[in-house]
Protein backbone atom coordinates (compact mmCIF):
# COMPACT_ATOMS: atom_id res chain seq x y z
CA UNK A 1 0.00 0.00 0.00
CA UNK A 2 1.21 3.61 -0.56
CA UNK A 3 -0.42 7.00 0.10
CA UNK A 4 1.20 9.89 -1.66
CA UNK A 5 0.56 13.44 -1.36
CA UNK A 6 1.47 16.83 -2.47
CA UNK A 7 0.03 20.07 -0.91
CA UNK A 8 2.12 22.41 -2.61
CA UNK A 9 0.96 24.55 -5.37
CA UNK A 10 1.71 23.15 -8.59
CA UNK A 11 0.91 24.25 -12.45
CA UNK A 12 0.43 21.45 -14.71
CA UNK A 13 -0.45 21.84 -18.31
CA UNK A 14 -2.24 20.12 -20.47
CA UNK A 15 -0.61 16.68 -20.75
CA UNK A 16 1.29 17.32 -17.83
CA UNK A 17 1.74 14.95 -15.17
CA UNK A 18 0.94 15.37 -11.39
CA UNK A 19 4.05 14.98 -9.02
CA UNK A 20 3.32 13.87 -5.64
CA UNK A 21 6.10 15.11 -3.20
CA UNK A 22 6.03 13.22 0.08
CA UNK A 23 5.72 8.92 0.71
CA UNK A 24 3.35 9.19 3.59
CA UNK A 25 2.53 5.80 4.14
CA UNK A 26 4.21 3.59 2.22
CA UNK A 27 4.52 -0.87 3.36
CA UNK A 28 6.01 -3.81 1.27
CA UNK A 29 7.20 -3.37 -2.49
CA UNK A 30 4.09 -4.14 -3.98
CA UNK A 31 3.52 -0.47 -4.83
CA UNK A 32 6.76 1.59 -5.60
CA UNK A 33 6.92 5.60 -5.93
CA UNK A 34 10.02 7.83 -5.38
CA UNK A 35 8.82 10.93 -3.34
CA UNK A 36 9.23 13.94 -5.62
CA UNK A 37 8.10 11.88 -8.85
CA UNK A 38 5.09 11.11 -10.95
CA UNK A 39 5.18 7.49 -11.14
CA UNK A 40 3.70 4.68 -9.11
CA UNK A 41 4.65 0.75 -10.26
CA UNK A 42 2.53 -1.99 -9.29
CA UNK A 43 5.00 -4.79 -8.78
CA UNK A 44 3.14 -7.95 -8.21
CA UNK A 45 -0.21 -9.45 -10.32
CA UNK A 46 -3.33 -8.73 -8.74
CA UNK A 47 -6.15 -6.07 -7.75
CA UNK A 48 -5.59 -3.01 -6.83
CA UNK A 49 -7.58 -0.10 -5.71
CA UNK A 50 -6.89 3.72 -6.34
CA UNK A 51 -8.50 6.37 -4.76
CA UNK A 52 -7.40 10.19 -5.74
CA UNK A 53 -8.60 13.74 -5.14
CA UNK A 54 -7.01 17.02 -5.21
CA UNK A 55 -8.39 20.86 -5.44
CA UNK A 56 -8.25 22.39 -8.81
CA UNK A 57 -9.14 25.45 -11.13
CA UNK A 58 -7.27 26.98 -14.23
CA UNK A 59 -4.37 28.82 -14.89
CA UNK A 60 -5.43 31.19 -17.13
CA UNK A 61 -8.20 30.08 -19.98
CA UNK A 62 -11.49 29.09 -18.75
CA UNK A 63 -12.33 25.77 -19.52
CA UNK A 64 -12.63 22.21 -18.03
CA UNK A 65 -9.86 21.15 -15.82
CA UNK A 66 -9.78 17.29 -16.39
CA UNK A 67 -7.13 14.75 -13.92
CA UNK A 68 -7.15 11.09 -15.28
CA UNK A 69 -5.62 7.71 -14.08
CA UNK A 70 -3.04 6.26 -17.00
CA UNK A 71 -1.60 3.35 -17.29
CA UNK A 72 1.47 2.97 -18.94
CA UNK A 73 0.15 6.71 -20.67
CA UNK A 74 -3.62 4.79 -21.53
CA UNK A 75 -6.27 6.55 -19.77
CA UNK A 76 -8.39 4.26 -17.29
CA UNK A 77 -11.49 4.25 -18.41
CA UNK A 78 -14.50 5.30 -15.66
CA UNK A 79 -10.73 7.08 -13.63
CA UNK A 80 -11.55 10.40 -14.36
CA UNK A 81 -12.56 14.15 -12.80
CA UNK A 82 -13.89 17.08 -14.37
CA UNK A 83 -14.63 20.38 -13.26
CA UNK A 84 -15.11 23.39 -15.19
CA UNK A 85 -13.24 26.75 -13.95
CA UNK A 86 -13.94 30.36 -15.41
CA UNK A 87 -11.28 31.62 -13.70
CA UNK A 88 -7.83 30.70 -11.16
CA UNK A 89 -10.19 31.54 -7.93
CA UNK A 90 -12.81 28.72 -9.63
CA UNK A 91 -11.41 26.25 -7.56
CA UNK A 92 -12.99 22.62 -7.65
CA UNK A 93 -12.64 19.24 -5.65
CA UNK A 94 -11.27 16.64 -8.61
CA UNK A 95 -11.25 12.95 -7.68
CA UNK A 96 -11.89 9.95 -8.61
CA UNK A 97 -11.68 5.58 -7.85
CA UNK A 98 -10.88 2.74 -10.20
CA UNK A 99 -9.63 -1.00 -9.09
CA UNK A 100 -6.32 -1.96 -11.49
CA UNK A 101 -5.81 -5.29 -12.46
CA UNK A 102 -1.67 -6.31 -13.20
CA UNK A 103 -1.87 -9.38 -14.95
CA UNK A 104 0.81 -12.26 -14.18
CA UNK A 105 4.01 -11.49 -16.28
CA UNK A 106 6.50 -13.96 -18.06
CA UNK A 107 10.07 -13.69 -19.94
CA UNK A 108 8.00 -13.09 -23.05
CA UNK A 109 5.37 -10.67 -21.63
CA UNK A 110 5.57 -7.68 -19.76
CA UNK A 111 2.58 -6.41 -17.61
CA UNK A 112 4.39 -3.29 -16.13
CA UNK A 113 1.98 -1.51 -14.43
CA UNK A 114 3.15 2.36 -14.54
CA UNK A 115 0.25 4.53 -13.11
CA UNK A 116 0.38 8.33 -13.45
CA UNK A 117 -2.19 11.16 -13.36
CA UNK A 118 -2.36 13.62 -16.34
CA UNK A 119 -3.98 16.81 -16.69
CA UNK A 120 -6.24 16.25 -20.20
CA UNK A 121 -7.85 19.52 -19.67
CA UNK A 122 -6.43 23.41 -19.74
CA UNK A 123 -3.53 24.17 -17.93
CA UNK A 124 -4.46 24.01 -14.25
CA UNK A 125 -3.37 24.71 -11.03
CA UNK A 126 -3.66 21.89 -8.20
CA UNK A 127 -3.28 21.72 -4.60
CA UNK A 128 -3.78 18.66 -2.02
CA UNK A 129 -2.94 16.46 -4.31
CA UNK A 130 -3.65 12.94 -2.42
CA UNK A 131 -3.18 9.48 -3.90
CA UNK A 132 -4.12 5.94 -2.19
CA UNK A 133 -3.09 3.01 -4.02
CA UNK A 134 -3.80 -0.40 -2.14
CA UNK A 135 -3.09 -3.81 -3.06
CA UNK A 136 -6.78 -5.85 -3.04
CA UNK A 137 -5.71 -9.53 -3.62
Amino acid sequence: MINSYNNSTQTVLTDGVLTFTVDRVKTGCTVTHAAGSTTFSLNRPGYYFVSFNADGGTTATAGNVVLSLQNNGVAVPGAIATAYSAAAENVSNLKFSAIIQVRPACCVVSNATNLTVVNTGVGATLTNANIVITKLA
